[in-house]
């Protein structure tokens, strides 16, 4: 991998509730009872699972479906150098390590039934021991407060990790022509133009209208995880099939020759006029 190269890697996540398809066939019937015909457990009923077929005794109820995005580039040595000057006591192993900027993006489009509200939610990030997280953003959640306030089109991320409001890729007047451009997955069959340089970072085509709101916690030297809710004053109103978006960013140390992997653990609470508060989960690996 380039000084100037991105590796981009996506996949989907399927979050889904714990409720038994026999539950919530008894809900439906007290909620949504056909007028002049009674519903029971015999009766088929749409599977509300993404991406195949429900059983009779499978799960069912409120699910969300996020695609992540892991994109991987080296680190230049002046932003290396600048985490080495604020803590002078941190071991790095230059020659033997790699020090890699890593940014996820993660797209959650909530599922059946319409009424279905996003609450809050964590994504818990891990890598292997031999990996080392060095620095992380947003870490104070009134960085991407701003952003949405600011109401643009676009987000961009400098290479120190700093967030910022930017103006969407077709409307630069002039391009930088180094930029590495690529598509990211946001849903089925929908994508979102990211770029990145050396000079300038990433940015993103995710206006602000579909942020979350979010901020980062580490747990340990190769964990951290971050909190991800609406933004506030939290707005009641129907989501279903609407994508929420967030971006979060880190520079890791790795063993040499491979960006590094992660296993993310995504987690979140929905609200209905149907299921009340209800947990949904899942996981991915890459």
């Amino acid at each position: 991998m380039g000084d100037s190269d991105v590796s981009v890697e996506s996949v989907e996540v399927a979050l889904l509730s714990e409720i038994q398809m026999s539950s919530a066939l008894m809900m439906k019937n007290a909620y949504l009872p056909h007028s002049g015909e009674k519903m029971d457990e015999e009766q088929d009923v749409p599977c509300s699972q993404p991406g195949g077929s429900c059983q009779e005794d499978g799960l069912a109820g409120p699910h969300a479906l996020v695609s992540v995005t892991k994109l991987s580039s080296r680190t230049p040595p002046e932003e290396i150098e600048k985490i080495l000057t604020r803590d002078p006591y941190r071991t790095t192993y230059v020659g033997t390590h790699d020090i890699y900027t890593l940014v996820l993006i993660i797209s959650i489009r909530l599922g059946d039934p319409s009424t279905t509200r996003f609450i809050n939610g964590t994504i818990d990030v891990a890598f292997l021991k031999g990996t080392k997280i060095l620095a992380y953003s947003p870490k104070e959640k009134g960085i991407i407060t701003a952003i949405i306030k600011n109401g643009r089109d676009a987000i961009s991320l400098s290479q120190d990790l700093d967030f910022y409001a930017s103006a969407a890729q077709g409307a630069k007047m002039q391009p930088d022509p180094q930029e590495n451009r690529f598509g990211i997955p946001v849903g089925p069959e929908e994508r979102i133009t990211g770029t990145y340089s050396r000079k300038s970072g990433y940015s993103f085509d995710i206006p602000a209208r579909v942020l979350l709101e979010y901020q980062g916690m580490p747990k340990n030297e190769h964990e951290m995880f971050w909190e991800i809710y609406p933004p506030m004053p939290p707005q009641d109103i129907e989501i279903t099939g609407k994508e929420m978006q967030a971006v979060f960013s880190l520079i890791v140390q790795a063993p040499g020759n491979s960006p590094p992997g992660i296993t993310a653990h995504i987690e979140g609470r929905v609200k209905g006029d149907l299921w009340g508060v209800i947990p949904i989960k899942g996981s991915a690996v890459f």
